[in-house]
This record gives C-alpha cells, structure tokens and sequence, in this order.
C-alpha cells in the first residue's frame, strides 16, 4: 500500500509526531510516494526511506522552534 502525496507540507507537527506515523507506517507495511518536487520518488519508512523520514523530523522540529521564535517576539513587541 502507498500513501501518494501531490505536496508535502507538512507531515506531522514535530519529530515525535512523524517517528510515530512512521512506526504505523511500518507496521501496517505503508509507503510513501512524493508525487512532484525534488524529492518525487517512492519511500518505505523501513528501508532506504529511514532517512528521508529521519530529515523530514529534523526539518519538523526546526519549522517547530521558528514558529514558536516568531509567535514569542510578536508577543513581547505586542505587549510594547
């Protein structure tokens, strides 16, 4: 089975978020498969995709901290 993605935003809304949809990705045997963009190609979280799904983590937990970066200096440039 395979899950096809036309764009990838955003899988999960950090690390642990996306190693757990990996974990059920693997267990019920999934794929992953990018449809468009540099990374287009078929990945399985088991094999070689392991490190597809180990950058996409790190690139989660990064957006994570500059969302919360932003979030925190328009809070104290609010408050003046």
């Amino acid at each position: 089975m395979e899950f096809r993605f036309a764009r990838v935003k955003r899988l999960g809304r950090g690390a642990a978020e996306l190693l757990t949809i990996a974990e059920d990705l693997r267990h019920h045997d999934i794929q992953l498969e990018l449809l468009t963009g540099p990374l287009q190609g078929v990945y399985d979280p088991s094999g070689h995709g392991a490190a597809l799904f180990a950058f996409f983590a790190g690139m989660a937990e990064s957006e994570r901290e500059y969302i919360r970066e932003k979030s925190l200096e328009g809070q104290a440039s609010a408050r003046g």
